[in-house]
């Protein structure tokens, strides 16, 4: 497979180039500013074999949300657990998202944006609820305080954590099990005191979630569930 790429150069970047799938299935090298083209072009061919299965991973997750219609039946994510869609238009009740178990009631218009405008809507609600106990729970825990929590629409993050301490997630958290909103959290907590991935780092993450190995592991694999 033949797959053209775009070179982001950057005088900030000061050794390592590096692969990013955009969310259109589109490679870009992100490089030091001086890097020869042969460097570049060396580095790709190397790295081949993994290009063509994250472009085509990511192709398929677009063509995946693209044939979404949010139409009674699909099956939707909450806390790990599958929700069948129940799709239906009440004129005379509020418009939005409700769980009646077993199913995810939406009452809406037939219209394909609208429906997932108030989905999206319902899982940032939810995300800012939960997400925010788990954040207060392990700072205390841990002793980290933190700035601000903001729940982000990112496709490819989780989280993140930045210089001045403010914590950013993903509203697509709330779709995975608790286990692993747990492990979210306490990582990017535990950046405020490592700003790195080094061995402190994980041992800090460890203490409180033993089993993170496991955890990163199931969130690589499942990725693709939680999208909208």
């Amino acid at each position: 497979m033949d797959i053209p790429y775009r070179v982001n150069r950057s005088r900030k970047r000061k050794k390592t180039i590096a692969l990013q799938i955009s969310d259109r299935a589109e490679l870009i090298i992100r490089a030091p500013y001086f890097t020869p083209m042969d460097e570049i072009s060396r580095f790709v061919a190397e790295k081949q074999n993994w290009i063509e299965k994250a472009v085509q991973k990511q192709r398929d997750r677009v063509a995946a949300e693209a044939n979404r219609q949010f139409a009674t039946g699909e099956t939707f994510y909450y806390l790990g657990e599958p929700y069948p869609l129940n799709v239906f238009f009440d004129p005379l009740a509020a418009e939005g998202v409700a769980i009646n178990n077993p199913c995810l009631d939406l009452n809406a218009p037939d219209h394909r944006a609208l429906k997932k405008h108030y989905l999206v809507r319902w899982y940032r609600e939810k995300a800012k609820t939960i997400i925010r106990e788990r954040v207060d729970f392990f700072s205390a825990m841990l002793k980290l305080p933190y700035g601000k929590v903001k729940i982000t629409s990112a496709q490819k993050r989780w989280g993140s954590c930045s210089a001045r301490n403010d914590l950013s997630f993903s509203f697509r958290l709330v779709m995975t099990p608790p286990p692993v909103i747990d492990y979210v959290v306490v990582h990017e907590l535990s950046h405020i005191k490592h700003k790195n991935h080094s061995a402190m780092f994980w041992k800090q993450v460890e203490q409180v979630i033993p089993e993170h190995r496991k955890l990163r592991r199931w969130l690589k694999d499942h990725h693709d569930q939680f999208n909208l």
